[in-house]
Order: structure tokens, then C-alpha cells, then sequence
């Protein structure tokens, strides 16, 4: 059973509204709190409460203090998708969540009033969590390391991971491409010829959305101010690399665009098409990617928003690469789907990217991919250059080329939502009788 609870800030349009975030998720955890006052009069059942990332800490730290005052328990487990260090200021928890400084909570140190942990963790919810939460979780064994030093060295035995996985697979891929008339996907013979489709005819048709009225009016005046077609047809084909994600620092676009110049020289022919979703403060990153469109037009497409599964796949599809040059990645998300479409990827080595890519340096028969150091614009360069040509079926390549793209779609396998599923079934018997 889902429920949806709105009004007030909660139904401010812009969700990740930097002016509005914090406060959403105080009246959230105040709300729950109310609900769950109620909800376990008489409760006998087994309970557990897992919340996610950092929006869900103060209704943990809501719930935490209801158990003491109902004299019940049930585990806390608090599973971070990404570390983004919120400070909230002691005042704006009472306020909003009745989180207040005589409020008593359980904790590492037993229980205590909340402002005790409240200053352990100097006023930022990920540090409180360490002290107050039964059991911190991460999406891969790289981003568990960074956390457990994030929140303290103190709480480091409370830190697991369970893999995240992806809807993305091989016969989804199939039916997609399939639909758009290729007879042989495996053929990289066939993939090759679809790019040059893509390039010089689909993309015309690739449409974004958007989250919200406000960015659909912000990205067509940038559009508009600079007089671009963001889905303007490519005059050529060429090798291309794909990459996606949200127009955020920790993503490290910014790499990419410092890269061109070398991308360019490396293979005039190159093509690359970068789907960023901008969000409200990165305007000025926008105008930018825009700027370098016009700079380099017969290499380089943004599509400034957010595109559809479909459009998505076909993309990953018909790319030589895929570049993703973050400078955190807790999991890896784009590297999984791009390898469930068959396609290897060039990756920062950081967090979640060193669990899910196998370096084809390091173990050429069972590689799926190339990484560079994480800033390396130099390195970035280079490895996007060797694996664009190491893909690209011609001559005797062809075979090496499906049997790496093979490599991909069994490696992306190996991460699924059974295999998650069981994980978190294990780490919630550590509290609970699932029996």
C-alpha cells in the first residue's frame, strides 16, 4: 500500500527546489510521525523502517523518538543513494519536525536527548544518522567505504551495501531497436549502420521533457537566445559517445567540456550527444553546453532535458561508448543500462563504477570497459579515443567487437533485482524473524 501526502510546500512544483527541499522533508517527517502515533496503537506485527538517502533522516530520527515514547522498537535502517552533507539547523528541526533539544532518542550512546546527538554529529543528518540509526546502506561496496568514513569511523560497523540494479535488459533492448527495424541487434554490422540512422535522421525526431513548467521556460529561452536546434540532424556519421545524467557538479560534465578540444583532435569524426537534465540553478553550465554546440557542430548535440525510455535505449544502442566522467558515482546507474544495451563504457574510477565495470586492460576477455582517473581530461580523452576505435567493426575486428558487446550484456546481468532482493532480506534477519 502507497500514500501520497501533499499540501502546503509539498506541493511546490519544482521538487528538488533547492529554496524549498529541507523544509519538505521536516513536514514529512512531521506528518509520518502523526501517522505512525496512530498506526502502531496495538501493533504486534514485525516492523522495520528503511528509509532512503538523506530527505528520509529526520522522519528516522521522528521515528526513533516515537519508539522510545511508545516504549516499542523496530530497526532503523537508512540506505544512502547518495552523500550530499545537509546541516540543519537545530531551531528548523523543532519547528518543523518536533525535533527539539529535550526530544529523547535511542542511540549509540543509549538513549539521550536529541540535542546530545545532535552536536555529535555537528548539526549535519547524515553524521546524526551514524549515531542514531541501526544500520547504514549503500548501493556498492566502493560507495560503503566513502560512507562509513563519511559518517564516522565510529559507525563503521553498521555499513553494508546492497547492489543496485536497473529495469534496462538485453530483450527490452531488442524489442526497442526491433521496433525501428533492425533485423540482426547482435550484428555490430547492423548497430553501425543504425547509428549512421540516428545521426543523420532520428535524432531529428528525439524530443525532452521536463519536470516542470519553469525549466521547460528557462531552457527555451537559453534555446532561443542562441537561435539552436537542439535535435538538429547530424550532416555525417561517425564514431559516437553517449552520456547522460543530471547537469550537477558531482557529474562531472564539465570534464567532458574541457575535453572537446582534444575528443576532436583525437577523431575529427567523433560525435558525441550529451542528454543532461539542467536543473533550476545550472543556467549558466547550460549556456555553456550550448556555446559548445555552436562551437563544434558537426561533433557535438545536447539534449537538454529529459528523454523517454525508447529514445534512451536507442541512444545507448547505437553508441560506440558511453562516457561517464563523474566525480562521484555511489552506483552507477548509466554504466549499468548502457552495458544491458550491449555498449561499453569509458568510466571515472570512482565509488560504484569500480564494482560494476571490468577494465578491458586488466582482463581483456571478460572487459567491459575503459577507466580514466577521476579530473584526468587528459585521461578521459585518451580512453574514450582507444575504446571508440576498439568498437568500431572493421575488417577482423567485427568478431572482437560483438563478443565485447556480448561481454557487456552478460555483465549487466549479474546485477538484478533478485540479487538485491535477497541481499536486503539478509540484512533485515539481523533484527527480524522473516520466517
Amino acid at each position: 500500500m502507497h500514500y501520497l501526502v501533499g499540501g502546503g510546500v509539498l506541493d511546490d512544483p519544482v521538487v528538488y527546489s533547492p529554496q524549498s527541499l529541507v523544509l519538505k522533508t521536516l513536514v514529512l517527517a512531521r506528518v509520518l510521525r502523526e501517522y505512525f502515533s496512530e498506526r502502531l496503537k496495538g501493533f504486534t506485527d514485525r516492523l522495520v523502517f528503511h528509509g532512503h538517502d538523506w530527505h528520509s533522516i529526520p522522519t528516522l530520527l521522528s521515528l526513533n523518538s516515537l519508539l522510545y515514547d511508545s516504549e516499542l522498537s523496530a530497526p532503523l535502517i537508512l540506505h544512502f543513494h547518495l552523500a550530499t552533507k545537509n546541516r540543519v539547523e537545530l531551531t528548523d528541526l523543532c519547528r518543523h519536525a518536533e525535533l527539539c533539544e529535550n526530544t529523547v532518542i535511542r542511540g549509540d550512546h543509549g538513549a539521550r536527548e536529541f540535542k546530545y546527538y545532535y552536536d555529535a554529529g555537528g548539526g549535519i543528518l547524515e553524521r546524526i544518522a551514524g549515531y542514531t540509526i541501526d544500520k547504514v546502506l549503500t548501493v556498492s561496496r566502493g560507495f560503503s567505504k566513502t560512507m562509513a568514513r563519511y559518517i564516522g569511523l565510529h559507525a563503521a560497523g553498521k555499513v553494508d551495501y546492497v547492489f543496485n540494479a536497473s529495469p534496462f535488459n538485453w530483450g527490452y533492448v531488442v524489442e526497442v531497436v526491433s521496433s525501428r527495424g533492425v533485423k540482426n541487434p547482435e550484428d555490430p554490422l547492423e548497430r553501425a549502420r543504425f547509428r549512421r540512422t540516428l545521426l543523420t535522421n532520428l535524432i531529428g525526431g528525439i524530443e525532452v521533457s521536463f519536470l516542470d513548467e519553469e525549466s521547460k521556460r528557462r531552457v527555451s529561452d537559453i534555446l532561443n537566445h542562441y537561435s539552436v536546434v537542439y535535435n538538429r540532424v547530424f550532416s555525417d556519421d561517425g564514431p559516437l559517445v553517449f552520456s547522460i545524467g543530471r547537469l550537477s557538479r558531482q557529474k562531472g560534465f564539465d570534464y567532458i567540456l574541457r575535453a572537446l578540444d582534444k575528443l576532436t583532435l583525437i577523431n575529427p569524426r567523433i560525435k558525441l550527444i550529451l542528454s543532461i537534465n539542467p536543473l533550476g540553478y545550472q543556467d549558466d553550465s547550460l549556456k555553456e553546453w550550448i556555446e559548445a554546440v555552436l562551437t563544434y557542430p558537426r561533433n557535438l548535440r545536447v539534449l537538454p532535458g529529459v528523454l523517454s525510455r525508447e529514445n534512451t535505449v536507442l541512444l545507448y544502442y547505437a553508441s560506440n561508448t558511453v562516457l561517464i566522467p563523474s566525480r562521484s558515482e555511489p552506483f552507477g546507474l548509466v554504466a549499468l543500462e548502457s552495458m544491458a544495451s550491449g555498449t561499453p563504457v569509458v568510466a571515472a574510477r570512482t565509488g560504484g563504477l569500480i564494482d560494476i565495470v571490468v577494465d578491458i586492460e586488466r582482463d581483456p576477455l571478460n572487459g567491459v570497459g575503459l577507466f580514466f582517473n577521476v579530473g584526468d581530461v587528459y585521461g578521459l580523452a585518451e580512453a574514450t579515443g582507444r575504446l571508440i576505435e576498439l568498437v568500431e567493426p572493421k575488417g577482423e575486428n567485427v568478431e572482437r567487437v560483438r563478443r565485447l558487446r556480448m561481454n557487456c550484456i552478460k555483465r549487466a546481468g549479474e546485477f538484478n533485482w533478485r540479487a538485491s532482493a535477497e541481499k536486503t532480506k539478509s540484512i533485515y534477519r539481523e533484527f527480524i524473524d522473516l520466517t
